[in-house]
């Protein structure tokens, strides 16, 4: 299974709505959305990254554990008081709702802010795990 597509694809389906984009490693800019009428929200954008991916083999050989760590971290351009953070809010529970949403997914660290740095924009990291067995047979 290859988590970094299937992150992409709950993100895109969580966040396109509402014009938010969202990419592995790096920030992506565009002025249009393929297929939808939703404009390009420039003042939110998500990065995500896989942590960890570290495979085991148990038992008998056959089945492959996998536990692979993935950051995600969503920036916004304006402060908590503003009236707009509670968008902010609301994306960040519905991206949990629907990565949890997956049995193979679980919450390993909530959120924090994100420390600032050069970058203007504020942010909020969650770190989520997969877990996950895969049978290779023989």
């Amino acid at each position: 299974m290859n988590v970094t597509a299937v992150i992409q694809q709950i993100l895109d389906t969580t966040l396109l709505p509402f014009g938010v984009l969202s990419n592995h490693l790096r920030r992506v800019k565009t002025e249009s959305i393929e297929n939808m009428q939703v404009k390009v929200n420039n003042d939110e954008y998500v990065v995500y990254r896989v942590v960890s991916n570290t495979p085991k083999t148990y038992g008998d050989g056959n089945a492959l554990t996998r536990r692979v760590y993935i950051d995600v971290n969503y920036y916004y351009l304006y402060e908590k008081t503003d009236p707009r953070y509670s968008g902010v809010d609301e994306r960040l529970k519905a991206i949990k709702r629907a990565i949890i949403a997956d049995p193979h997914f679980r919450i390993a660290n909530d959120e924090t802010d994100i420390p600032d740095g050069d970058n203007r924009y504020r942010g909020v990291n969650m770190e989520f795990v997969y877990v996950g067995a895969v049978d290779y047979g023989k």
